[in-house]
C-alpha cells in the first residue's frame, strides 16, 4: 500500500465513511432548514445560520469524496502520477473546496456562538441579528472565505506552498521546506573496509507559506477562543439565572443537559482545530518535525469532525427534542439552542 494516496486500507475506508456521512448528514440538514417554517425572527436567524453551516460542511464531504475517489482510481500506481495529480486542476479545486468549507464552517460556528451568547446574556440588547442583517453578514462571510480560498489558486505559482504541499491538496502548516543543503559524510559498514560517501542533508529551511500560517494558526485559533468564551459566558449566565429562580429539580436537569451539549460543541471544535494548531506551532518553530503522513491522518480523522457531527448537533438533535417535548409555538423560537427551559425562568 506504500504507493497509494492513502497509506492503508483503514484510512481509505474512513475517508469514504466520513465523507459520505458529511454529505448525507449535511444534505438532510440543509433540506430540513430550507423547508422549516419559521414563525419568529429569532427562529429565522438560527435556522438560516445553521443552513449556511450545513452548506459549508457539505462542501467538506465533496472534498473528501474527491480525494477518496482519486485514491480508488490510481490505486497502487498512484506514485507514478503523484506529481501530475498535485499540480493538476482537480487537486487545486479540491484544495479550494477544503479551505472554503473549513473557513466558512469556522466563521458560521463563531457567528452562531456569538448570537447565542447575546441572546442569553443580553436578552434585551438592541444588537441582535435580524432577517436582513443575518443575510448581509452571511453573504460577507461567504465572500471573505471565497477570497481566502481562491487566492492560492489565482496568485500562487505552479509550486504553491499551499495546495501542492501534500497529496491531499490542502496546505496545512505542518512542515517546513529546506532552502539549502549541506553534504554530510556517512560510512557504510563492510566486513573488509568502510566506504564513506556524502549525503545531502537539509541545512536551512523556511516555514510554510505565511498565508497558510495566518489562516490555520492565526484566524482559526482566534475563532476557537471566541467560541469557547461565548459558551462559557452562556453557561455562567444560565447558572446565575437558575440560582435566582430556585434550584428546582427540572431546572437542574435542564442545566446539566445544556452543559453536556455545550461541552460536546466545544469539544468537537477543540478536537477539530487544536491538534492542527498545536502541530503547526511545533513544526514552524522547529520544536518537532511532523511527518508528511500527518496530512492524511489530519484530513481523515481531524478536519472532518465538525463536518460530520454538526448536522447531528445542530439539526437532528433539535428535531428529536422538538418531537419528544412537543414544544408549543411560543417556545419553539429557542429550540435550536436547547436553552428554552432555563431561559424561560430568567427573571424579567
Amino acid at each position: 500500500m506504500c504507493g497509494r494516496l492513502m497509506q492503508n486500507t483503514v484510512l481509505s475506508a474512513f475517508m469514504w465513511i466520513l465523507g459520505l456521512s458529511a454529505l448525507v448528514g449535511n444534505f438532510f440538514a440543509l433540506i430540513w432548514r430550507m423547508k422549516e417554517k419559521t414563525k419568529s425572527p429569532m427562529q429565522f436567524v438560527q435556522s438560516l445560520l445553521i443552513a449556511n453551516l450545513a452548506m459549508s460542511d457539505f462542501l467538506m464531504g465533496v472534498y473528501m469524496v474527491i480525494i477518496a475517489s482519486t485514491d480508488a482510481h490510481y490505486g497502487d500506481d498512484y506514485f507514478k502520477y503523484s506529481d501530475r495529480w498535485r499540480s493538476g486542476k482537480l487537486c487545486r479545486f479540491a484544495g479550494f473546496l477544503s479551505l472554503l468549507s473549513s473557513e466558512t464552517s469556522v466563521f458560521f460556528l463563531t457567528l452562531i456562538s456569538v448570537d447565542r451568547f447575546v441572546s442569553v446574556v443580553f436578552p434585551f440588547s438592541r444588537f441582535r441579528l435580524t432577517k436582513t442583517s443575518v443575510k448581509l453578514v452571511g453573504g460577507l462571510l461567504w465572500g471573505f472565505a471565497f477570497v481566502i480560498s481562491v487566492v492560492p489558486v489565482v496568485v500562487a505559482g505552479p509550486d504553491s506552498d499551499l495546495y501542492d504541499l501534500s497529496d491531499v491538496c490542502i496546505g496545512l502548516p505542518l512542515i517546513t521546506r529546506p532552502t539549502s543543503f549541506a553534504l554530510q559524510e556517512s560510512e557504510v559498514d563492510n566486513q573488509m573496509t568502510g566506504v564513506s560517501f556524502a549525503l545531502p542533508v537539509p541545512d536551512e529551511s523556511k516555514p510554510a507559506w505565511f498565508f497558510s500560517i495566518a489562516i490555520f494558526l492565526g484566524l482559526n485559533l482566534i475563532c476557537f477562543l471566541l467560541i469557547l468564551l461565548c459558551y462559557i459566558g452562556v453557561f455562567v449566565s444560565l447558572r446565575k439565572s437558575s440560582k435566582r429562580v430556585g434550584r428546582k429539580k427540572s431546572s437542574r436537569e435542564e442545566e446539566v443537559r445544556v452543559a453536556i451539549k455545550m461541552a460536546i460543541i466545544i469539544g468537537t471544535d477543540f478536537m477539530c482545530w487544536m491538534p492542527v494548531i498545536l502541530m503547526g506551532i511545533f513544526s514552524q518553530t522547529g520544536i518537532a518535525v511532523i511527518p508528511l503522513e500527518a496530512y492524511t491522518w489530519c484530513v481523515v480523522f481531524i478536519l472532518p469532525i465538525n463536518s460530520s457531527l454538526n448536522p447531528y448537533l445542530y439539526t437532528i438533535t433539535s428535531i428529536i427534542s422538538k418531537r419528544n417535548n412537543r414544544v408549543s409555538p411560543s417556545d419553539s423560537r429557542t429550540q435550536d439552542t436547547e436553552l428554552s427551559a432555563v431561559t424561560r425562568n430568567r427573571p424579567q
